[in-house]
């Protein structure tokens, strides 16, 4: 066992992206410590024939936003995807756009969009305006009471056209009420929520097979015009929306009355979320919605039950990474679209990015040609680049950070981890690891974690000993150790970006695990074409932890298939060979960074010879 355990880290934020035109890699000549690709590559278990693995190469889906300047605009926006063709929406329904009392049960609505309006009588926004005129509904409803939406604001709104008001003297009974419009012909299944304000009801706005109805404010009980409308729909089962804090089981019961009752629910609201989308769309679909839903910012979540091509689930915001819950769903589904309702102030274009990836289906590198590339000795002034290549191409890569340079570039590293890539430890400021202690090493470890902690990042589990040094001590930090099979020797001169993306592609096989730095602009430089040159050779973009799972503390990774167990007795100076026999020699990095850690020789981290 290890001395300590942490997690998996990234960083993320927003930025134009590079040109990456695949064009023929420049020829160059691989330092001898690069691995050279072989045709005549023997088939092992592990490293498979390029010609028997899956080739297609699998990358983040692409996203797009339904967005206006505003929530007001936001709603429009979502009304103009929904019905483009303005004969579908029969009426529109307009609700006060600061607090969703009256809307909550509103998403099962489906012959029109429902709108938002200013409060206090507030003027209505223009947005609006120009969007109820090309709709041209046959009537336009008011969700809620005169204090929800005024008379005049209303008339306004209808421009002579007929007007309705669905609103009772609670929250409970508009609910009650909209489930007759809706459902006039009565419902299998009606679906039971807290009556407080919470995102729960407003994505069960994407269930088409029964109402939703509210508890009491406070969860306690049930009202009675909620019992009256179970039973008015005819429903034979009541399933409750949320845990049993959100429904408590005795509640469910009470308006059950007898019928059959059951549950979607998760861990929190994100995870509740995915199992209401679970269940509203039991199949993959194209597209997926990503809404905020922290707290009370869920309002561009209000208007989406009107979208009937995929289902709705939340994040918080405004630039978190995405959340577990969500993560997961969009892993299982790996639709075809990521669409964000709301601009970004509500979810930035890093969360979206990062939901790209978390959205790529489940990739099993037994099965697929993967390659892992990694980057070390960052953040620095050329991360952001990076970054920015690596959101076009809708790739990962694991970042090996220096707790120093995160200090120094915070917002970088958090850009990394909200879009979704791993961020591993690489100390704090770059030691050969053998010079310290026990103690020494893990404080190196630790305060990296620390500074990371301070930006929202959680603890690593992967560690890279700068300069692929370790001992004995090193492995007893609490990590696997993660080494290489190709390196370009980008620090060296350094060399042009098309010396590097040429050393890149034609050392690296299935399976590998490529060493560069994030802290030169060449390197940088070449990422665009090192990705399209892979991604032409069906090679899928993977983290190192997606490369190799399961690892060990202690164990020595030089690529997938090339693991040295953790008790296993090891030295920065042995002579590493591959699974196919091909011969690494030692595995050592002498980069160093400027201004913090020296470059070291050759002779310096090999004292042996070697």
């Amino acid at each position: 066992m290890g001395l300590r355990r942490g997690v998996v880290v990234v960083v993320a934020a927003v930025a134009a992206a590079l040109s990456t035109a695949a064009v023929p890699p420049p020829t160059a000549t691989a330092p001898s410590s690069v691995v050279a690709d072989s045709s005549a590559t023997p088939v092992t278990a592990d490293r498979v024939a390029s010609a028997t693995l899956a080739q297609a190469t699998i990358s983040g889906p692409p996203w797009s936003r339904l967005a206006g300047s505003d929530r007001y605009g936001s709603a429009v926006a979502i009304s103009r995807h929904r019905y483009a063709d303005p004969a579908a929406a029969r009426v529109v329904y307009l609700t006060r756009g600061d607090t969703f009392a009256d809307a909550l049960a509103a998403g099962t609505l489906t012959d029109g969009p429902v709108l938002l309006t200013r409060p206090s009588c507030g003027a209505l926004p223009t947005v609006v305006r120009t969007e109820i005129e090309r709709l041209d509904p046959d009537a336009v409803v008011a969700l809620g009471g005169t204090l929800a939406v005024c008379d005049a604001v209303l008339t306004d709104a209808a421009a002579g056209r007929p007007t309705q008001r669905i609103g009772g003297a609670t929250r409970q009974d508009t609910a009650a009420l909209i489930a007759a419009r809706a459902f006039p012909g009565g419902a299998g299944t009606a679906y039971l929520t807290s009556g407080a304000i919470t995102p729960d009801a407003v994505v069960g706005g994407m269930l088409r097979d029964g109402p939703i109805l509210l508890t009491s404010s406070n969860g306690s009980s049930v009202p009675q015009v909620t019992i009256d409308a179970v039973a008015a729909t005819g429903a034979t089962r009541v399933i409750a929306l949320g845990g049993s804090l959100a429904v408590p089981d005795a509640v469910l019961a009470q308006a059950a009355a007898g019928r059959t009752t059951s549950r979607l629910a998760g861990a929190d609201r994100y995870a509740t979320a995915a199992a209401i989308a679970r269940h509203a769309y039991p199949s993959r679909t194209t597209r997926v919605y990503l809404a905020r839903g922290d707290g009370l910012n869920f309002v561009d979540a209000v208007a989406s039950g009107m979208l009937t091509d995929g289902p709705v689930v939340l994040t918080s915001g405004p630039c978190d990474k995405v959340r577990t819950g969500t993560a997961g769903f969009l892993k299982q589904r790996y639709p075809g679209q990521l669409v964000a309702l709301g601009g970004t102030a509500a979810l930035c274009d890093s969360t979206m990015r990062g939901a790209s990836l978390a959205a790529r289906q489940a990739i099993n590198c037994g099965v697929t040609k993967c390659v892992a590339l990694t980057y070390d000795d960052g953040p620095s002034t050329p991360t952001p680049t990076l970054l920015n290549t690596l959101a076009q191409q809708r790739v990962p890569a694991t970042f090996f950070v220096v707790g120093a340079q995160v200090d120094a570039y915070p917002a970088h590293a958090r850009r990394t981890y909200v879009e979704g890539h791993e961020v591993a430890n690489h100390t704090w400021n770059h030691p050969d690891l053998r010079t310290l202690t026990l103690s020494a090493q893990q404080t190196q470890t630790v305060r990296t974690d620390n500074e990371l902690n301070q930006h929202g990042i959680p603890d690593t589990q992967l560690l890279r000993p700068p300069y692929g040094a370790y001992d004995s001590n090193t492995r007893r930090l609490g990590f696997p150790l993660i080494l290489w099979d190709v390196d370009p020797r980008d620090w060296d001169g350094p060399p042009s970006p098309a010396t590097t993306r040429a050393r890149v592609v034609g050392a690296t096989t299935n399976g590998s695990i490529v060493l560069m730095h994030d802290i030169h602009n060449n390197t940088v430089l070449a990422a665009p074409g090192i990705i399209a040159d892979l991604k032409a050779q069906g090679y899928t973009f993977v983290t190192v932890s997606e490369l190799i799972p399961g690892l060990d503390d202690g164990d020595l990774v030089y690529r997938r298939g090339r693991v040295t167990p953790a008790g296993t007795a090891a030295s920065p100076s042995d002579v590493i060979v591959t699974e196919d026999g091909t011969v690494l020699g030692p595995v050592v990095d002498e980069a160093g960074i400027p201004d913090l850690a020296p470059m070291l020789s050759r002779e310096a981290l090999l004292p042996d010879g070697r």
